[in-house]
């Protein structure tokens, strides 16, 4: 296949491609070549009015499913939004060498996002603010390192199927299993709320599953046989030098993963460690623990019965000594009233 004098790549299985790509596989829901990943003419204005058009009424379906917390219609705007598809495109150039599709699934990707954004603060913005973000927009404020996975795994998929050229009936559900559009409208509320640590939280999930699709996607499609011809040497350097980027930037993203996931770890760890210690204290008094929170060196304890809590220190000394490490302990008491009453005729 030859773009703007550039020389034609090799397909899957060390297949020369040739010709011009008529359909766009992004798009499509039969079998396709990688080749297809690239439209030209026709098919690929169609193909850019068709992805403004699904990237719009995704993200008014993604915004109003996350106002009304509706899963349903978050997991609808997953499988119309055309994001995936253009991630997938571009992973497909950077390993072919196609420097012009580079280029144009690269834009198409960040103009869809910007516009994803957009119309989540417009909805925002005509919408009633809420008291509090519902379950659906606060969950992807805070992506964890599971969401890394979920986001490598489904763009192994979403390459597998474009590297066999199979029906790609199995594209729906790589496009609920990674969150793109949810996250970007979420970045756009969250903005318009003024909450702008929640926005950065949502951008950051998106921009890890960008990396993470990208990569995997790289790494299936090489092992399938997608590259450069061996006389290609200067598409043979970008494609290294593109992988070694993206790798770079799955990086950045993944650590304050990992570092929130050790802290989660080790808050854990503390969790379970520190309970019985905590039933230890309490004894047999009328008394139970509603909630209990563990914030670096502060344990926060609710508590509510008949008998109020014993002293704290006891308590805060055992802790520490069972965390290895300095506590504070914070004890947040409510007083339950019980009265009986008996009565005969």
């Amino acid at each position: 296949m030859t773009i703007d004098g550039e020389e034609p790549g090799v397909g899957i299985a060390g297949t020369a491609s040739s010709g011009v790509s008529l359909v766009d596989a992004r798009q499509s829901l039969g079998p396709a070549r990688l080749d297809d990943l690239f439209p030209e003419g026709e098919a690929f204005r169609r193909s850019i009015q068709t992805y403004v058009a699904l990237v719009a009424l995704a993200s008014f379906i993604a915004s109003f499913g996350l106002y009304q917390d509706s899963v349903a219609a978050i997991i609808g705007a997953m499988v119309v939004a055309p994001l995936g598809g253009a991630m997938m495109a571009f992973a497909g150039a950077l390993v072919t060498g196609r420097t012009r599709w580079q280029a144009i699934s690269f834009v198409q990707v960040v103009l869809g996002a910007l516009m994803v954004v957009g119309i989540g603060f417009l909805v925002s913005w005509v919408m009633p603010d809420p008291l509090t973000l519902t379950p659906s927009l606060d969950a992807r404020t805070a992506p964890g390192l599971l969401d890394l996975g979920v986001a490598l795994a489904a763009g192994a998929a979403g390459a597998y199927v474009a590297a066999r050229r199979t029906g790609s009936d199995a594209l729906p559900g790589v496009a609920i299993a990674v969150s793109l559009v949810p996250p970007l409208a979420t970045v756009g509320i969250c903005l318009e709320l003024g909450r702008l640590d929640d926005a950065a939280g949502a951008l950051l999930l998106f921009l890890t599953n960008f990396s993470a699709i990208v990569v995997v996607a790289c790494i299936v499609f090489v092992i399938f046989g997608a590259g450069p011809s061996r006389e290609m040497l200067g598409a043979r350097r970008g494609l290294r030098n593109g992988f070694i980027g993206a790798v770079m930037a799955l990086i950045v993203v993944a650590i304050p993963l990992v570092l929130d996931g050790a802290d989660a770890i080790r808050t854990t760890i503390r969790a379970t460690t520190g309970a019985p210690i905590v039933r230890d204290w309490i004894g047999d008094l009328d008394l139970e623990v509603s909630s209990w929170t563990l914030e670096g060196t502060e344990v926060t304890l609710n508590l509510f019965g008949v008998d109020a809590p014993p002293d704290v220190a006891p308590l805060a000394a055992s802790l520490a000594e069972a965390f290895g490490a300095a506590v504070d302990v914070q004890i947040v008491y409510s007083a339950v009233t019980r009265e009986r009453a008996s009565a005969v005729p």
